[in-house]
């Protein structure tokens, strides 16, 4: 064979080459085109909200509801005004005073947190929710120390200036009894600040204190959102200021 023809064989097997490959690479992305991608399932589509609790084993004390403390404190005392001060000014019944506002938290907390949760969660599997508080600390905004701005402290410790409701969440398992899902603290804080015109959402009143329904209301919202967030990973977290969702247990 001449060498020209030798050459003119090899460029032609050349080009033939380049032609295969992008040709194959033409392919390759084509099928990968025709081949549609499956969206991951959402935990949310398969768990459904059975029950919800809520834990104060954990919350700073005393609790305080301003709003509610004179009827809490009548309640307790069995009507005697003299024994109503004095539970009010926690010189007796301290026990039974925090008991009965556990009570009336958690009669706000639960239907907030079922209003919010049952739309997210479509699926059959039972799951408890349980909402473990960590701060509850309403003063009342005619109190002294209110309207000078006065710091309290009880037992040494700073409480809250302004308004505050702090919690966390946890989603069991009902079948295994297992944790799965958590949010971490949330705190919903009220500022003082007064708004004129486009203020927050406005939740149903589900207790005595417009203060602490609104805070709930707030915090059961903020919740939702955390869990909504990237629910389809199964590890995920969201900005500190809606809670921290992480997994603490999946099942295969």
């Amino acid at each position: 064979m001449a060498i020209a023809d030798f050459e003119s064989h090899a460029r032609s097997l050349k080009r033939f080459a380049g032609a295969s490959m992008v040709g194959a690479l033409a392919l390759l992305l084509a099928a990968c085109q025709s081949v549609p991608s499956t969206p991951q399932s959402s935990y949310l589509n398969e768990i459904s909200l059975a029950q919800v609790d809520v834990d104060f084993s954990s919350a700073e004390r005393p609790l305080l509801v301003s709003d509610l403390d004179g009827e809490i404190s009548e309640s307790v005392s069995g009507g005697s005004t003299l024994g109503a001060l004095g539970t009010r000014f926690g010189v007796t019944n301290q026990q039974g005073r925090q008991a009965a506002l556990e009570t009336a938290i958690a009669a706000n907390v639960k239907p907030h947190v079922e209003d919010t949760l049952k739309p997210l969660m479509t699926g059959t599997r039972p799951v408890r929710a349980v909402v473990t508080v960590k701060s509850v600390f309403i003063r009342s905004r005619f109190g002294l120390q209110q309207l000078t701005g006065t710091q309290v402290f009880v037992n040494g410790k700073k409480r809250p200036d302004n308004p505050q409701f702090v919690a966390g969440l946890t989603l069991y398992d009902m079948d295994t009894g297992l944790p799965f899902r958590e949010v971490e603290p949330i705190s919903r804080i009220d500022d003082g600040a007064i708004t004129l015109a486009g203020g927050p959402e406005k939740g149903p009143k589900y207790g005595k204190s417009n203060r602490l329904n609104q805070l709930i209301f707030e915090y059961a919202l903020a919740a939702a959102n955390a869990l909504q967030r990237n629910a389809a990973s199964s590890e995920f977290s969201i900005p500190a200021s809606e809670g921290d969702t992480k997994t603490l247990w999946e099942s295969n």
